[in-house]
């Protein structure tokens, strides 16, 4: 079976086939929520090209088309991002080096957690890609994808100027056709998000919450997240770092790769959250491209210094290692995971069918909803999302709290509270005050101190 076809037929089975399966996860709600004002124009002050182009699905009556068409649109795009890696790879590297990239970036844990479901790194990353595709043979069609990574994902502006320095040095003839020609995007991007709150946008509040911990707090949390990346991908790092250092010739993409590496340092959820979160998966992609040239390279060289490596070819060493790391990662999910979650790709759909069946039930949409964003989901407007700030969503004193079961405690025993109502559904938990303050008086918040906790 031909490279290109195994890395369709493992898409298929490791991101397409689970997505009907996965469990939402809140950001991924938010993006729903976006996308369905996109199809009414009403716009979020974000970049907004991939709300608008996934808004007809919106308009679907069913709800679980509303949320599957996106997830296959984002998986495809996984795909094509997996397929470009191979091909930009192979086209510097070698056939070889294309696929043992590819492999690595599809077997990530990133990748697999968020390449089926509805985020917007895999479409930031397609168009970077495209862009370093077309570089040589269509530089205006680069410079074009270029400006639309900005359009589709906002971490991708650190890279634009890189890519226009990495312009000018190989292409100096076209370099003002190029700059007119991306330019065009990102500034009415910035308009755009400026024309509607860019204080408020992703731009605004990750540098201002980054800035906000000071020089020392932003090393200890970047020192710490960086190294839980090596731990997370070691091959892929390993590539990287030994391609960069063995291969000189290909070296001038580090002007568009290294941006996005380094914006890492100033993405609020990476610090915070580490590695895991969906935000590496477009520094990832870019990295596997030389990866698996330099692992490549390293396994020749220590072939004649450690004879037990001659056991196994490389192809069949890297896949025995993604194996085995698969299989760790999945085992440490389900025994860290402070929300229960199966696995790296965490399955349980109908967990979140049981809440909207519970509140379509049960609720009043007049309420006030404070927690994960199901009710919003359901069209109810009167909700706030509170994520893993219990306390906050507790001081609303709201009518129902939905978050998941190991976030809360009570006061007393749970079962014996007349004033509360309270729903199970896996491992969510829905709580409805029968009286106004009940939320208050009897729930408190859970002390989270599981390792993927950051406050």
């Amino acid at each position: 079976m031909k490279e290109k076809n195994k890395l369709i037929l493992l898409w298929f089975l490791l991101i397409f086939i689970p997505l009907f399966t996965l469990r939402l996860f809140q950001d991924e709600m938010l993006y729903l929520i976006i996308s369905r004002k996109a199809l009414q124009f009403e716009f979020s002050p974000r970049s907004s090209l991939v709300f608008i182009l996934t808004s007809p699905f919106m308009a679907f009556e069913s709800f679980d088309l509303k949320v599957f068409l996106p997830r296959i649109a984002t998986s495809l795009i996984t795909l094509l991002d997996l397929l470009l890696i191979y091909e930009i790879g192979k086209r510097h590297y070698g056939k070889r080096a294309g696929f043992l990239g590819s492999l690595m970036f599809l077997l990530s844990f990133v990748t697999l957690r968020y390449g089926a479901r509805y985020t917007l790194e895999p479409w930031g990353a397609f168009f970077i890609l495209l862009a370093i595709y077309y570089f040589h043979e269509k530089p205006l069609l680069s410079a074009f994808f270029t400006g639309l990574a900005f359009c589709a994902r906002e971490t991708w502006l650190t890279t634009y100027p890189f890519f226009l320095m990495y312009a000018w040095k190989r292409k100096k003839e076209d370099f003002p056709k190029i700059l007119i020609t991306s330019a065009l995007p990102v500034a009415l991007n910035l308009l755009f998000i400026a024309s509607i709150n860019f204080y408020g946008s992703p731009l605004g509040y990750n540098t201002r919450d980054t800035l906000s911990w000071g020089l020392s707090g932003i090393l200890s949390h970047a020192l710490r997240s960086w190294l839980e990346f090596l731990i997370g991908y070691p091959l892929i790092v390993i590539g990287f770092v030994y391609a960069v250092l063995k291969d000189s010739k290909n070296r001038n993409l580090l002007w568009v790769v290294l941006p996005s590496i380094l914006t890492l340092n100033g993405v609020n959820g990476f610090l915070l959250n580490g590695p895991f979160e969906r935000y590496t998966f477009g520094p990832l992609a870019l990295m596997s491209i030389s990866a698996g040239h330099g692992i490549i390279k390293l396994y020749e060289e220590l072939r004649p210094k450690i004879k037990a490596i001659n056991i196994l070819t490389i192809k069949r060493w890297v896949a025995v290692f993604l194996i085995v790391q698969f299989l760790f990662f999945n085992a440490a999910v389900l025994k860290l995971s402070d929300i229960r979650a199966k696995g790296i790709q965490d399955y349980g759909y109908w967990y979140d069918r049981e809440v909207f069946r519970i509140l379509k039930e049960n609720a009043n949409p007049d309420e006030f909803f404070a927690g994960t964003p199901h009710p919003a989901l359901l069209g109810f407007e009167n909700w706030k999302w509170a994520d893993r700030n219990i306390q906050r969503a507790i001081e609303l004193n709201p009518d129902w709290i939905i978050t998941f079961e190991s976030w809360v405690n009570f006061r007393e025993n749970p079962h014996e509270i007349g004033e509360l109502e309270i729903y199970s559904a896996g491992p969510y938990l829905l709580i409805h005050a029968k009286e106004n303050g009940a939320i208050g008086k009897y729930v408190v918040p859970s002390d989270l101190r599981l390792w993927k906790f950051r406050k």
